[in-house]
C-alpha cells in the first residue's frame, strides 16, 4: 500500500483476549514517544475502546456514517487527554451497526486512509468475517494477539489464514474461477482441496500457471506480527513458538514474534480505572513488555 502513514491493525479472531487493551497501550506508548497517533475503534456494534481511555460518552464516531453524510473524517477525531493521541470511536450500539454493508465499510476504510498521522492503530472486532479481515488487510503492518490457551491459538491461526486467503481472493477478483478456489466463506461451494498454501500453489501451477508468481509474491509479502498476552510461565511463552510453527507448516507464512505481556493485576486495575497501564504504572513489568514490543 502506498502511503506515508503507518497503519497498524490489531486483530486475533477470538474475543476476550485483551486485544483492545494492548492496542490502546500501543497507541499511548507511540504517542508518548513523539509520534502523531490516531487510535480507531472498528468493532462496530460492540465498541468500548473509549472506556479504556476514560471517555464516557464519545461525542462523535463512526455512527455518524449511519446518520449523516461525512465529508471530512477529521471531524470524527476526539481528544484523549494524552499528548499526540487522537481517537475515533466505533459505532456504539446503534441498531444495525454490527451488520453494516460492504459499501459503508469501503467508505470507512477510505476515510481512515485520509486521516493524517504518523501512525494509525485499528482495533478490530473479534471473528473472521470480511468486515474484520478487510480492515486487517489495509494495514501496513498487521498484528495478531493470542493468549496461551489452545482455543486462542487455533482461533488466531484461523484468523491469519482467513486474512491471507482473503488477500489472495481480492487480488484475483477479476478471475472468478480463482476466487472460488480461494474463497472458503461458503463451505458448500468452496474448494476444500486448496486449504493450505502448499496445496494452493499446486493448484495454481496446474490450472493457472501464469498467475503462480503473483500468488507466491502475495504469500511471501504477508508477514503479520504476533503478541502473546497473559503469559504466566515459561510454558505459556512456548505458545507463541507453537503458533509460528503451525503457520509456517500449513500456510508457509513467516510471522514475526513481536513479544509477550505477562498476566498481571496491574493491567486489570488499569482497566477498572480507565487509564492505560503504560501511563498508570510505567515501571511495571507489563509496561516494560509493551515498550519492548513497540521497539521490535
Amino acid at each position: 500500500m502506498t502511503t506515508s502513514t503507518n497503519i497498524i491493525a490489531v486483530g486475533g479472531g477470538k474475543g476476550g483476549i485483551g486485544k483492545s487493551v494492548i492496542c490502546t497501550n500501543l497507541a499511548a506508548g507511540m504517542a508518548l514517544s513523539g509520534q502523531k497517533v490516531i487510535l480507531v475503534d472498528t468493532d462496530f456494534g460492540a465498541s468500548n475502546l473509549h472506556a479504556l481511555l476514560g471517555i464516557s460518552n464519545p461525542a462523535h464516531g463512526f455512527q455518524d456514517f449511519f446518520n449523516a453524510d461525512i465529508t471530512d473524517p477529521r471531524t470524527l477525531l476526539l481528544d484523549t487527554g494524552i499528548s499526540n493521541l487522537k481517537f475515533v470511536s466505533g459505532a456504539g450500539d446503534n441498531p444495525g451497526s454490527a451488520n453494516i454493508s460492504s459499501d459503508k465499510i469501503d467508505t470507512i476504510i477510505s476515510s481512515i486512509k485520509k486521516l493524517e498521522a504518523d501512525t494509525i492503530l485499528l482495533d478490530l472486532g473479534p471473528g473472521t468475517n470480511y468486515n474484520v479481515i478487510d480492515f486487517f488487510n489495509i494495514s501496513t503492518q498487521g498484528v495478531v494477539i493470542t493468549t496461551p490457551e489452545m482455543t486462542s491459538i487455533m482461533k488466531t491461526f484461523s484468523f491469519i489464514r482467513s486474512a491471507l486467503f482473503r488477500k489472495i481472493s481480492m487480488a484475483f477478483q477479476d478471475h472468478p474461477e480463482i476466487v472460488q478456489m480461494v474463497d472458503h466463506s461458503n463451505p458448500d461451494s468452496a474448494d476444500t482441496e486448496s486449504y493450505t498454501t502448499g496445496l494452493l500453489r499446486s493448484k495454481f501451477e496446474e490450472n493457472f500457471p501464469d498467475h503462480s508468481d503473483k500468488l507466491n509474491t502475495l504469500i511471501n509479502e504477508f508477514t503479520p506480527g504476533l503478541v502473546v498476552n497473559r503469559v504466566r510461565n515459561r510454558k505459556d511463552l512456548m505458545a507463541g513458538d507453537n503458533l509460528l510453527k503451525l503457520v509456517r507448516k500449513f500456510l508457509e507464512v513467516e510471522v514475526t514474534y513481536l513479544g509477550y505481556i505477562i498476566d498481571s493485576d496491574r493491567v486489570r486495575d488499569s482497566i477498572d480505572e480507565m487509564i492505560p497501564f503504560l501511563i498508570k504504572d510505567p515501571q511495571s513489568k507489563p509496561s516494560e513488555n509493551l515498550q519492548q514490543i513497540i521497539g521490535a
